[in-house]
């Protein structure tokens, strides 16, 4: 089974175990299936849904994850790069959402250790750039006045 590895924000390392016939949600919300402590997740950010396919001149029967934004505020990325629709996901993506980095990893890791070294080896980058944040922070800005 695949997983679901966090490899930067606030619930880094963390680890979630996709089962073939089940939607996930992921987001900060009591809704949200694989649910993150991330302030700039959306409630529901995002999904993955398991699509059957054909693999190979057999038809062997495989399942290959689909990630679609929930209609998030600041959208979901893979890598750096928001999506428009439905994606379906590699081993080694990294879903970025907030300030998190989730790797789709196609095989399952109970060891937060094991899976980083998987990480590793694939070249997963652990940041993300802040292109999924577009709200400035006010307090930077000096708009915020001490009262």
């Amino acid at each position: 089974m695949p997983c679901l590895f966090v490899v930067s924000g606030p619930d880094e390392g963390l680890i979630y175990t996709l089962e073939a016939s089940a939607p996930v949600t992921i987001g900060r919300g009591d809704d949200a299936i694989m649910q993150l402590v991330d302030e700039r997740a959306s409630r529901v950010h995002c999904g993955l849904t398991p699509a059957q396919e054909s693999a190979g001149d057999f038809g062997i029967p495989i399942t290959r994850w689909v990630l679609t934004d929930a209609g998030s505020s600041n959208g979901t990325r893979i890598g750096n790069e928001t999506i428009d629709g439905e994606v379906k996901l590699c081993d080694g993506d990294v879903i970025g959402l907030g300030r998190s980095g989730i790797a789709y990893l196609q095989d399952d890791y109970a060891d937060a250790d094991i899976a980083r070294a998987r990480c590793s080896e694939l070249n997963v980058q652990a940041t993300l750039s802040d292109a999924g944040w577009p709200m400035d922070n006010p307090a930077s800005k000096g708009t915020l006045t001490d009262e």
